[in-house]
């Protein structure tokens, strides 16, 4: 049944909780569990309806404003206690009520006024200050008027305290979160468990509490490799070992572990460890040094913090054949030295032991460091160094993992068209996955391909999710799962990883372009717009920020800007010079709508010698306001199955003038995808 009502909406949410979750998911669900009592609690001694829980996130409605600015203070006061962090919005509005959620703009205002905090507090739009402002006990200051994203009039905002305990209605009372013990046959039992447990957990785990890592050394860089070999020869089998055992510790999910990209960074610059600390938020460093390769290989790695003192230093040498044990005993005791407790799973995979044939490591380390490249040639080189390794070793799910990649960057490169290059793909996939379940690079090819090709969006999801518990500190895997939960509209849980990638590789340039396309899909568009403008400033001829500019600038009505980037992309396109010119000179006598007019005309025109995306010609159509073709480019899409079809119900594209039109709606029908 649906009631539409004035109500105090209350929005709750834990401070830090994503971070918390990351570092220590048992503190996390404990902080959450107990939140939820107090809430439970409080919320019906105030006559507050608890409507429901989202994450860390609580939603509350009240019939009064006193009541819902009481039972907020009274919250605050409880969590203070149990040192849960709390932010809290209020705000008095009209909305519906339907089953077990309401809607509304009173949600939306309470929701997002509580963001405007990023710390602990409480904070109440002027429709409740109207009610509360006289009230014996509270603090309240005046924040001014703030404007709302997706609220057409500025709100005012207000800060609450409650100095006075006094006015507390009730005793602050922990106890009560914790449901008394009965002492049956059944406790008894469990206590002696408990005490067993308790005798394991003093014998292994009492070093890692009395000296536990702190938040800083669990952060972590691993620097380039220093090459003492006497020959530069060898550079790609030393670029590849950095890779490889970056790639190992980021399994470690405890630790906080910066991407191979943010660390090449540092390769051969002139900046000191200090420094690099200061700009990435990092306080411990493993400098490796690779000294010999041959029958064997000898390496040394060497902690140090940032103020470079030398915490921890060892020196391995194990015959070649056992390269990919030397990772894990390496990982192992970088775990060991910051008093890092493994998960089950991670004790497994590090005990875990292959003989490797020296050749064909070689081979497939020739193959990633070609791979890397994208150009036409050096897929080729990478291709044939894979196929000759597997001649050798049939059975290694690395190789196939390598092929699938070699194939896909073919397709997306244009240099083999999808039915030439799909089918290898999928069955490469396939061997690699068959081979080793547990491959996070073939999971992740394997998610991206449910969601791009086969617009599965629960396979891709589960595909996603498998990546990233084997590997949580995948920056790549995090923020292409973000574009995936934009798709399946579930925007802040895709910001939420959205930040968490930007944090582990924030030197990436396609990191941050990708996290850019979620700000969009947020609605943040001057910020993803910002962010696409310094990738750009770094490489002007960057393809991912002027495809970031030309959606976010259309947003900002920065014209000047889209065009800009239209520029870049129809000289890609091989449009004549004076064309282009001749776009740029209509765009400043007529605007941006006559100037899409000729970009239109000329890419229709080049389109039967250049493959264009039929999404992005839609995009230019709706940009030009000309839905009706608009329309037509996107069933040609959804027929010839362009990838990025899948972004259509996202602000990534502009399609929400096309939402209502029957054409669009059995195009996003078909393809099951959620509109906003």
């Amino acid at each position: 049944m649906t009631q539409r009502r004035l109500a105090a909406i209350m929005f709750t949410d834990i401070v830090g909780y994503d971070y918390v979750l990351k570092d220590d998911e048992k503190k996390a669900f404990d902080t959450r569990k107990k939140n939820q009592r107090i809430h439970k609690r409080l919320i019906k001694k105030f006559n507050g309806r608890w409507l429901k829980e989202m994450e860390s996130s609580t939603l509350a409605s009240f019939s009064s404003n006193i009541d819902a600015v009481m039972c907020a203070v009274s919250i605050q006061r409880a969590c203070k206690d149990l040192e849960i962090p709390l932010r809290i919005g209020i705000h008095l509005g009209d909305v519906i009520f339907e089953k077990k959620d309401v809607l509304g703009d009173g949600v939306n205002i309470a929701s997002r006024i509580h963001s405007l905090i990023d710390t602990p507090g409480i904070v109440i739009s002027d429709t409740v200050y109207k009610d509360i402002k006289n009230k014996v006990g509270l603090e309240i200051e005046s924040l001014g008027t703030q404007a709302l994203k997706g609220v057409e009039s500025p709100v005012g905002i207000y800060s609450v305290t409650c100095p006075d305990e006094r006015v507390l209605d009730f005793t602050v009372d922990t106890g009560e979160l914790i449901r008394p013990l009965s002492f049956g046959r059944s406790t008894l039992v469990a206590g002696i468990l408990i005490i067993a447990l308790l005798a394991f957990a003093l014998y292994y785990f009492l070093p890692k509490i009395i000296d536990p890592p702190s938040e800083e050394q669990k952060s972590l860089l691993v620097l380039p490799f220093n090459n003492y070999l006497g020959t530069d020869s060898l550079d790609y089998f030393v670029a590849g070992m950095h890779s490889e055992l970056i790639s190992d510790i980021q399994k470690i999910s405890a630790l906080n572990v910066k991407s191979k990209y943010t660390a090449n960074t540092f390769k051969n610059a002139s900046k000191s460890i200090p420094e690099i600390a200061d700009q990435l938020g990092v306080n411990t460093f493993i400098e490796g040094t690779v000294m010999c390769i041959g029958d064997s290989v000898c390496y040394q790695a060497k902690m140090i913090d940032r103020e470079e003192k030398v915490l921890w230093v060892q020196d391995y040498k194990v015959e070649r054949s056992q390269i990919l044990s030397l990772y894990k005993k390496v990982t192992k005791d970088i775990a060991d030295r910051i008093n890092t407790t493994l998960t089950p799973q991670e004790g497994k995979f590090l005990a875990e032991s292959r003989t490797v044939n020296k050749e064909v490591y070689d081979d497939y380390l020739k193959a990633q460091s070609y791979l890397a490249q994208y150009s036409r040639e050096s897929l080729d080189k990478a291709l044939y160094y894979l196929n000759r390794a597997i001649e050798k070793d049939p059975d290694w799910a690395p190789l196939y993992a390598g092929l699938a990649g070699v194939w896909a960057g073919k397709q997306q490169m244009g240099f083999e068209p999808p039915s030439v290059a799909s089918p290898k793909i999928q069955e490469n996939l396939n061997k690699a996955l068959k081979l080793d379940p547990d491959l996070p690079g073939a999971n992740l090819l394997s998610a991206m391909r449910a969601h791009l090709i086969e617009w599965d969006w629960e396979k891709s999801e589960r595909e996603f999710l498998k990546a990233l518990a084997i590997n949580p500190n995948d920056a790549t895997a995090r923020v292409l799962y973000a574009q995936l939960l934009c798709v399946l509209q579930r925007t802040d849980e895709a910001i939420m990883q959205g930040r968490l990638a930007l944090d582990l590789d924030r030197l990436n340039p396609a990191v941050k372009m990708w996290y850019s396309a979620v700000l969009i899909c947020a609605g943040d568009f001057n910020t993803a717009l910002a962010l696409a403008e310094e990738v750009l400033d770094n490489d002007p001829e960057s393809y991912l920020a002027n495809a970031g500019i030309q959606i976010a600038a259309n947003y900002c009505k920065e014209y000047d800007k889209l065009i800009n980037a239209e520029k870049y992309f129809l000289r890609m396109y091989h449009v004549e010079e004076e064309n282009i010119q001749e776009i740029d000179r209509v765009f400043k006598e007529h605007g941006v709508i006559k100037a899409y007019e000729e970009i239109l005309k000329r890419l229709e025109e080049v389109s039967e010698n250049y493959p264009v995306s039929p999404v992005d010609m839609a995009t230019r159509y709706i940009n030009g306001n000309q839905p009706d073709k608009a329309i037509d480019w996107l069933e040609k899409g959804y027929e010839m199955h362009d990838p990025v079809m899948t972004y259509i119900g996202t602000k990534i594209t502009n399609f929400a003038p096309l939402y209502d039109n029957p054409r669009f709606i059995d195009i996003a029908a078909k393809m099951n995808l959620p509109l906003e």
